[in-house]
């Protein structure tokens, strides 16, 4: 083939055409179980998003109402959803953490995503642009608006920024439905998915992405966070009623409550052999805690156990004395 003629003399050559951006290629990750009542607002939500190429992923975790025939109602849009059926019922963290690792391995983005929330309409554009400049392993977490069953607004929780590994061994900042992870982060996930141990998805990936890359929290919110009777977890905007439903429910459950041991020593024995060393050790140094009364005092009294405020600071040294972590 001829290379073109340039342009005659005295003639203005064609401007080159401006590279055009490509639009990031998002895999939303959506596990439900009986969620028929908010799911066709969190599903119109999605279809909202602005400025990327969506594609919904769905694992439904045993429902035995009409939420399959939802999903796949919106085949139509999603052609993932064409065949979707009732599964073997995981919980939520394995489900979760199984669509991660059956997700297509070309996507841009991976955003999980729960049942009955709503997402902003820059939600998903917002996180891609975050994580744009990063080559290694990334999560983006960001704020949210508690709201009730029917969209009132309840408030916005404390910005929670500190998003250091230490930190998080204690505290999870990364609420689960906000969570985005580009693709280095979900190679990274997958590699090693946990057999055991684990509290919640999105408290493990923010431990292993802040071991080994970088955590982005936006405390700017990007959804609204529907609280109700059948949240698995949920927040309060409200900072005594939070402290107030934990004592709760630590009442009720004390020794499963917190059970932050077991998540740590699953990740010690995951990823332990290729951590940086300061992180290993200090992972290292909870799980030997549990060996005897004199070590779970010298380690809770220490200062590598931090919280959020003084209040959970407390809280959690009195847990690890207890022995109920």
């Amino acid at each position: 083939m001829s290379a073109e003629a340039p342009p005659a003399s005295g003639a203005t050559a064609a401007p080159l055409p401006l590279p055009r951006m490509a639009v990031p290629r998002v895999a939303v990750l959506l596990s439900t179980y009986n969620g028929e009542r908010y799911l066709a607002e969190q599903l119109a939500s999605l279809r909202r998003q602005e400025g990327v190429a969506l594609h919904v992923h769905a694992r439904d975790d045993g429902s035995t109402d009409g939420t399959c025939a939802i999903l796949r109602a919106h085949a139509p849009v999603w052609p993932e959803l064409a065949d979707l059926a009732p599964g073997t019922n995981l919980g939520v963290a394995a489900s979760f953490l199984h669509l991660l690792g059956t997700a297509p391995a070309d996507a841009d983005f991976y955003a999980f995503c729960d049942q009955d929330d709503v997402w902003m309409p820059d939600k998903l554009a917002r996180a891609t642009a975050a994580l744009a400049a990063e080559e290694g392993p990334a999560l983006y977490c960001s704020n949210t608006v508690c709201v009730d069953h029917d969209l009132k607004v309840i408030g916005t929780p404390a910005p929670h920024p500190d998003a250091r590994f230490h930190h998080i061994l204690f505290d999870n900042v990364a609420t689960g439905c906000t969570v985005v992870l580009n693709r280095a982060a979900r190679e990274l996930l997958v590699s090693r998915l946990p057999e055991s141990g684990v509290l919640m998805h999105d408290w493990w990936c923010a431990l292993v992405i802040a071991a080994f890359g970088r955590l982005h929290y936006d405390p700017v919110p990007s959804m609204f966070y529907r609280q109700h009777g059948g949240n698995v977890v949920g927040l309060n905007a409200n900072w005594l009623g939070q402290k107030l439903g934990l004592m709760r429910r630590l009442l009720r459950q004390r020794r499963t409550f917190y059970p932050i041991h077991a998540q740590a020593a699953e990740l010690l024995r995951q990823f332990g052999p290729t951590m940086p060393a300061p992180h290993r050790d200090h992972l290292a140094r909870l799980v030997e805690s549990k060996r005897s009364l004199a070590a779970r005092a010298a380690f809770a009294l220490s200062r590598q156990v931090v919280h959020r405020d003084l209040v959970g600071q407390t809280a959690v040294r009195g847990l690890i004395l207890a022995n109920w972590y």
